[in-house]
């Protein structure tokens, strides 16, 4: 953990950050020194907007309360990965965490008073019903977050979960409406088809990487996009701290734009003509529409196309997946 510290004390970032996201992994693994040690490189090596969006993920079982505080000082928004509120779920799919540790993490989180903070949530896992589901919905309400991520599981076919499990369509319909209709109670609306959250609490962060905004990416796998191509760091800390080269993903200028087409798709909003323009080297709004309107000609109904505006409809996020491969 130190060496991957001093990896991180040689980057250089010239830009002003608007957005800082750390994770995707679970950086509260570092010890209280670390943490303050990683906060005080970040000042140092990073300079931001005035209203820069500084978020951080958290596991319940690896926080504490002097991490909390820690982190409260840099820090405007952070992202507890909470999975399910049952303590037999979250077993099933390898969470160790004990239901004290999870609940004295929701109440330091709470009383830290980040300025935004996230549950993260999983469904339809194994012999989840959708009762179970929607008692972990509430329980994630009641936490005072937010913002609330809700996943399916998908596991992969080579992974010891995904060998016994096989999803239940029906059954994870029933739950991904559940989650829009409960969370609206605590003031929360769905923006993206996993995401939900009150008004002025939705991921800045996020909302600019699918809509194909610049991204620089640091540390084992972590991706970036320059505008035209995606660059993808090792995966091994080794290979990462030993300077391995990266990957590139380099597709062609309209395969790119498809793809970011599609991906903001995902969202309530979709696009407008102000939005798509400000997409890197972004084509035509003319012809965004007449994409749109050759994979709506597949799935009527499924996308509201106008002058001003194209995004799906309610019923069409629920095939994102098939219509993505379409305009892709």
């Amino acid at each position: 953990m130190d060496a991957y510290l001093d990896h991180l004390e040689e980057v250089i970032i010239p830009e002003k950050l608007s957005t800082l996201y750390i994770g995707g992994g679970t950086p509260t693994f570092l010890s209280g020194p670390q943490l303050s040690r990683l906060i005080k490189i970040l000042r140092e090596k990073f300079t931001f907007t005035e209203d820069a969006e500084l978020s951080i993920e958290a596991n319940p079982e690896s926080l504490d309360e002097k991490k909390v505080s820690c982190l409260r000082e840099f820090f405007t928004r952070i992202s507890l990965g909470v999975q399910s509120f049952n303590r037999d779920l979250r077993e099933r799919i390898g969470r160790q965490c004990s239901d004290e540790a999870l609940q004295m993490a929701v109440k330091l989180i709470r009383e830290a008073k980040f300025r935004h903070w996230n549950c993260d949530l999983i469904y339809s896992l194994p012999d989840e019903t959708p009762a179970d589901w929607e008692r972990d919905l509430h329980c994630a309400g009641e936490t005072g977050a937010d913002h609330i991520s809700c996943y399916s599981l998908t596991p992969e076919r080579t992974a010891l979960l995904g060998q016994n499990f096989e999803v239940d369509d029906e059954r994870e319909l029933t739950m991904y409406n559940s989650a829009g209709k409960i969370l609206s109670e605590y003031g929360m609306s769905r923006y993206e088809i996993s995401n939900y959250a009150a008004p002025g609490a939705r991921c800045c962060h996020n909302v600019n990487v699918w809509r194909g905004g610049l991204l620089r990416g640091y540390g084992p796998g972590a991706a970036d996009f320059d505008g035209f191509d995606r660059h993808i760091a090792v995966e091994s800390v080794d290979g990462w701290l030993n300077y391995e080269k990266c990957s590139c993903d380099h597709i062609t200028h309209e395969a790119r734009l498809n793809e970011i087409f599609a991906v903001n798709l995902r969202t309530v909003d979709g696009w407008t003509p102000e939005l798509w323009k400000m997409v890197p080297g972004a084509d035509a709004w003319e012809k965004r529409l007449q994409i749109a309107a050759k994979a709506a000609a597949y799935f009527p109904g499924s996308l509201q196309i106008s002058a001003s505006g194209i995004k799906l409809s309610a019923d069409g996020l629920l095939f994102w997946n098939e219509i993505a491969a379409e305009l892709l």
